[in-house]
């Protein structure tokens, strides 16, 4: 195996590096604080990704991108992450739904939309997937039940599809340019056989923002809901085939698993460094905390946490574009570890920063926030061990998941 990074990669990663501890980081701790959530927004942010040429990274290089893979796109996800988990879910998303424009659409569509993605410095994307009943169950999915999945209907009338219904916690939704939206368009079929994909552009008759999420942790990230009332789409704005949404959406999911884990890595190597920056500088006894065999202990089991999910992260990034066979469970795998190890090292970081840890004045209790909230949707741990459940109980265990000869990462 050979883990070197390439020149690209280790470009990137510097840059999203600096980006996060120049930039990012001191702005994220004062738009946290804000108490109204728009007001976390950071515009200036996502102008600086685009000069920088973060934001549309995942284009194709004969598109005007960097065509990146999902490893590299990981291994910068976890730099910014580090800045602040929020801002970086606002950029990953971008990249998703960025590529899905270059890559997943047709030509009309590319011709469009592409442009004008790559032409605004703060063009963002969103995902019109959950909704108020819907959510990670769409992850598992239920498929013998018609009401259960996405409810929000599509209807083409004289040329033009006709949506109405509402989508819930969808990030960047207050702020973003365009979504890539699934609406029922059969409800007499379970939902993996009659939903579609639009190209909803969000400035379009009929849609609107409603209630703007105040969230507990990410708070840099917008999450709304986003309302339809006879919103009115050309025909030209479906993409694909009517009723073939689901297997657009489980394209659009490769990938997306490992990069909200590789979030997760982020927020739980900042809490780390701070808190090893606090423990060097923090005398009792005579000597830095450091120096004591209690704290270096637990400093060791945190960055062994960290180590171990950075390795299960790049496998799973691998997998993504290399082993589709399996990625689907390594992803899952990668997920759950990476969240629950940044509450765990988040929360034993903020015990070593004492009383001060509760502190709004520390960084600690951001963290906290920050890493709590990986846990949840979209598609929560629990749904996504239940899957990754239904996953084994499929295939045969033995050697299932072992690298083969013609695994290279």
């Amino acid at each position: 195996m050979d883990f070197r990074l390439s020149e690209q990669q280790l470009h990137l990663q510097q840059v999203a590096r600096t980006f996060a501890y120049d930039q990012i980081q001191p702005r994220a701790r004062e738009l946290d604080r804000a108490s109204d959530s728009r007001d976390s927004f950071p515009a200036d942010l996502v102008r600086r990704a685009s000069e920088l040429g973060l934001r549309t990274m995942t284009i194709p290089v004969a598109d005007g991108g960097l065509g990146v893979d999902c490893l590299t796109e990981v291994i910068v996800l976890e730099e910014l992450a580090v800045g602040d988990v929020g801002f970086a879910m606002t950029l990953a998303h971008c990249w998703r739904e960025g590529y899905f424009i270059a890559t997943g659409t047709s030509k009309e569509q590319r011709d469009r939309f592409l442009p004008g993605f790559l032409a605004d410095p703060e063009y963002l994307t969103s995902f019109g997937q959950t909704e108020e009943t819907a959510g990670s169950d769409n992850g598992l999915p239920f498929t013998d039940d018609v009401s259960a999945g996405p409810q929000t209907s599509a209807v083409l009338r004289d040329g033009e599809w006709i949506i109405n219904g509402g989508k819930r916690f969808i990030t960047s939704g207050n702020v973003s340019r365009l979504m890539v939206m699934i609406a029922r368009t059969d409800p007499t079929v379970p939902f993996t056989q009659g939903i579609s994909t639009f190209l909803v552009p969000m400035d379009s008759p009929g849609v609107r923002t409603g209630r703007i999420e105040s969230k507990l942790g990410l708070r840099l990230n917008q999450n709304v809901e986003v309302l339809f009332e006879n919103c009115r789409l050309p025909s030209g704005n479906l993409v694909g085939e009517v009723n073939g949404g689901y297997a657009v959406l489980e394209n659009l999911r490769y990938g997306s698993k490992t990069k909200e884990a590789a979030r997760s890595l982020g927020v739980a190597r900042a809490a780390f460094e701070q808190a090893d920056a606090w423990v060097r500088t923090r005398v009792q006894g005579g000597r830095p905390i450091i120096e004591h065999q209690a704290v270096s202990t637990v400093m060791a089991t945190m960055a062994m946490e960290i180590e171990l999910a950075r390795s299960l992260v790049w496998r799973a990034a691998w997998a993504a574009n290399h082993d589709h066979d399996r990625v689907r469970p390594l992803e899952d795998m990668a997920k759950l570890y990476a969240s629950e190890m940044a509450l765990r090292v988040a929360a034993q970081s903020m015990q070593l920063f004492g009383a001060r840890g509760a502190l709004r004045d520390y960084p600690m209790e951001k963290l906290v926030r920050d890493a709590a909230t990986m846990l949840l949707p979209p598609i929560g741990n629990t749904a996504v061990q239940v899957r990754l459940g239904s996953w084994l109980s499929r295939h045969q265990g033995r050697g299932v998941l072992i690298h083969d000869s013609q695994d290279h990462i």
